[in-house]
């Protein structure tokens, strides 16, 4: 839950999407929710799953790290009966002419030394949790499209991720992805996980026929937010009582 002015013109939205923070630093009015994120980001990655380890956090207890500064971060907020809460996020690390990506540093066997230039992309910290399943796969779903929207509109180029088997064979489902190296133990995340990459226009297709709209959306609205859906009947009355 945020202190959050993202549905100050929209009270009736039931979800926002969009980008809030560009190579670590929060665009102006989203510094609360940026903040937030990095809590989501630990609770799932360090006190859920055990993906990271607890010595790798920062001094204020978030999963902080080198990467954030050089990434694209996009948050879905629920406007929800008792407030604003953040129940997505997910952030593209753009490669740079100097770092390599994760991929590159974890599977080194699956690209060639100077395959890559600078456009390349990583995504990765990907996040959905809400109490309902449905609502849970429609975040997802935003997530998908936001970053689909963003790599599209800024002609990025190849887009990679590391992911573990049961999310590899979920997301073959929605996105257009084919696996680049063999399973392998990756020391940093503390699991075994696939390196992939995605092809950004046949996933387009692909989310634009199961979810049209909503990648044209989160485009006209860069850098602001986009705005889905209503909230529950009675939230407004409640809100005013």
């Amino acid at each position: 839950m945020i202190e959050s002015s993202v549905f100050s013109e929209h009270s009736t939205a039931r979800l926002a999407g969009g980008l809030i923070a560009r190579n670590g630093v929060p665009l102006p009015g989203l510094e609360t929710e940026y903040a937030a994120h990095f809590h989501l980001r630990k609770k799932v990655y360090v006190d859920q799953t055990g993906q990271l380890a607890e010595s790798e956090l920062q001094d204020d207890g978030t999963d902080r790290d080198e990467d954030d500064e050089r990434s694209v971060t996009f948050a879905v907020i629920e406007n929800h009966q008792t407030g604003a809460r953040i129940v997505g996020v997910a952030r593209l690390i753009l490669r740079g002419e100097h770092r390599p990506l994760p991929v590159e540093e974890f599977c080194p066997d699956v690209l060639a030394p100077g395959e890559l230039g600078p456009e390349s992309v990583e995504v990765s910290r990907v996040i959905a949790r809400h109490e309902t399943a449905a609502m849970q796969n429609l975040v997802q779903a935003h997530l998908f499209a936001l970053m689909l929207a963003y790599l599209s509109a800024h002609e990025l180029d190849r887009t990679f991720a590391i992911l573990e088997p049961w999310l590899e064979r979920h997301v073959k489902g929605v996105l257009a992805i084919s696996r680049i190296g063999e399973l392998r133990y990756v020391e940093h995340y503390l699991d075994y996980n696939v390196p992939i990459e995605i092809d950004i226009p046949a996933s387009v297709e692909r989310v634009n026929a199961h979810n049209a709209g909503f990648i044209d959306q989160y485009r006209a609205a860069e850098p602001g937010m986009a705005y889905f859906g209503r909230t529950y009947k009675g939230v407004r009355k409640e809100r005013a009582a």
